[in-house]
């Protein structure tokens, strides 16, 4: 059996903000292709920033991440065919959705990112049919982005990413701010395009969505290290790892002249 083929190579991983606060600290791991990943860890641990990392928006402040064998940098982003490769490989759907929504119709936000890699105009039309079908959004194509719901801005953000039918899914805390049928509807396509052969690497905080959507686990630690690189199971099973990271934490009850521990998740809704 052929060896997958290894598409991220962390190494080292440090980011600092201007003034000097840590982001992250010596973060190391790897991913290969198929894999699906959810980056663990509280508000402020880092996992937006390492989304980011990831899909060459910010550069490391040391250390390395390697795409393909390729650094990624400013610089080999700026060369033609190694720009062009990671840009049509790797997709990221922001936590808000309002972030990546600019344009004066639902039709001409999907087309957006094909028609900047150039593809001909034929083909970006069939792209953006083909998508907003997939996504069921195809009655949206002439409305103004701005006027959709949150679940409808959500599948447009979704939308665009899927339009450049990209290898790699990054996603910031996708189901934030979605009712419960939205959040299931979400994450039955993350599954039927992880079956489709797509890379998932999920930030999340919720604990509950993490059977759905990943197999392995990325913890970080409230001190932006990586705590764990475990396999969803191992990392379920450990209580004691999970509340070190903040990611559970022991309520006490009482009842009576009793008094009863109960763990409980951190599931912040924004």
């Amino acid at each position: 059996m052929p060896a997958k083929e290894m598409l991220y190579d962390c190494e080292k991983v440090r980011f600092a903000y201007p003034d000097g606060t840590p982001a992250l600290t010596e973060v190391s791991f790897r991913i290969w292709r198929g894999d699906r990943v959810a980056i663990l860890g509280v508000n402020g641990s880092g996992k937006s920033t390492l989304l980011r990392l990831l899909d060459g928006l910010m550069e490391p402040t040391a250390g390395v991440i390697r795409f393909m064998g390729t650094p990624l940098t400013e610089r080999s982003l700026q060369n033609p065919s190694f720009g062009r490769l990671f840009r049509q490989r790797v997709g990221f759907v922001f936590q808000d959705a309002d972030a990546q929504l600019f344009n004066p119709t639902v039709w001409d936000e999907v087309a957006f990112a094909p028609r900047q890699m150039g593809l001909p105009e034929g083909e970006v039309r069939t792209r953006v049919a083909d998508t907003l079908y997939l996504l069921g959004i195809a009655h949206l194509a002439e409305r103004a982005p701005f006027r959709l719901s949150g679940g409808e801005k959500r599948k447009v953000a979704i939308a665009c990413v899927l339009s450049m039918n990209p290898d790699v899914l990054l996603l910031d805390e996708p189901i934030a701010g979605l009712d419960p049928r939205m959040q299931s509807w979400l994450v039955n396509t993350l599954r039927l395009l992880h079956e489709a052969g797509k890379t998932l690497l999920i930030a999340t905080h919720n604990l509950h969505l993490l059977p759905e959507v990943a197999d392995r686990v990325l913890i970080l630690s409230e001190e932006h290290t990586l705590l764990a690189d475990r396999t969803l199971q191992e990392a379920m099973e450990d209580t004691q790892l999970l509340v070190s990271a903040g990611l559970l934490h022991e309520h006490l009850h009482a009842h009576g002249d009793a008094v009863h521990s109960h763990l409980h998740g951190h599931e912040h809704h924004h």
